[in-house]
C-alpha cells in the first residue's frame, strides 16, 4: 500500500514537472515566434532603408554633378558679364563724347546758318541765305529785315527756288510753299521742318533808287523727338 502510494505521489510529481516544463516550452517557443517576428520585420525595415539610401545617395551624387557644371557656367557668365560691363562702360564713354561732339556740330551748324549785315541792293535785286534743317530737327528762324526802300522776303523750298530760277514760276506771291513778305521792316518768327530753304531779300524793281538792306537771320535747331 505504502508503495503505490509513493508511486503514485512520484506520477503526480512527474505530471507536474511535465507540464511545468511544458508551460516554460511553450513560453519559450511563443518569446522566439515573437522575436523573430521582429527581427523579420526589423530586416524588412533594414532592407528598405538601405535601398532609400542608395537611392539618396545617388541623387546626391546626380545634384552635386549638376551644381559643379551649374558653378562652372556660373563662373563663365559672370566672366562675361564682367567683360560685358566693361565693354558697356566704354561704349557709354564714347556714346556721350559723340553725343557731346554731335551737340556741338549742331550748334555750330545752327550759327552757320544764322546771318547779319548790310547789303546795298539796286530796284529789283536781290540777296540770298540758306538754310537747312537736318533730319530729326525744326528750326526756329527769326528775320528781321529793314530798308529805306520797299522790301519783298519771301522763304522758299529749295525745288520751289529753282523753278523760279528757271522761270516756271513768275511771282513768289503764286509759288506754292513759299511764305512771302512786303513792307519796308519785315520782323517775322517761324518754323522750318527738316528740307533745304533759300530766304530772298529783294530791293522792291518799283522803287527809284537803290538802298541799304539790313538784314538780321537767326537760326535755332530743335530735336523733334
Amino acid at each position: 500500500m505504502a508503495s503505490v502510494k509513493a508511486y503514485l505521489v512520484g506520477l503526480v510529481v512527474l505530471v507536474v514537472v511535465a507540464v511545468v516544463f511544458a508551460i516554460l516550452w511553450f513560453m519559450a517557443y511563443t518569446n522566439y515566434t515573437s522575436l523573430e517576428t521582429k527581427y523579420a520585420n526589423l530586416q524588412s525595415q533594414y532592407n528598405t532603408l538601405e535601398s532609400n539610401y542608395t537611392t539618396l545617395k545617388t541623387n546626391y551624387n546626380n545634384l552635386q554633378s549638376q551644381y559643379q557644371a551649374l558653378q562652372t557656367q556660373y563662373n563663365s557668365l559672370q566672366s562675361q558679364y564682367s567683360s560685358l560691363q566693361t565693354n558697356y562702360t566704354t561704349l557709354q564713354g564714347q556714346y556721350q563724347a559723340l553725343e557731346a561732339n554731335y551737340n556741338n556740330l549742331i550748334t555750330a551748324f545752327a550759327s552757320a546758318e544764322s546771318y547779319s549785315g548790310v547789303y546795298y541792293l539796286n530796284p529789283g535785286n536781290v540777296t540770298m541765305f540758306e538754310i537747312v534743317v537736318p533730319k530729326g530737327y525744326n528750326a526756329t528762324v527769326s528775320i528781321d529785315v529793314s530798308s529805306s526802300d520797299s522790301l519783298v522776303v519771301a522763304v522758299a523750298p529749295l525745288d520751289v527756288f529753282n523753278e523760279y530760277e528757271e522761270g516756271l514760276i513768275t511771282s513768289w506771291a503764286l509759288a506754292p510753299g513759299v511764305t512771302y513778305y512786303t513792307g519796308y521792316t519785315i520782323s517775322k518768327l517761324i518754323t522750318l521742318s527738316p528740307g533745304s530753304y533759300i530766304i530772298v531779300a529783294m530791293c522792291g524793281p518799283t522803287n527809284e533808287f537803290g538802298a541799304n538792306v539790313y538784314v538780321n537771320i537767326t537760326t535755332t535747331l530743335t530735336p523733334t523727338s
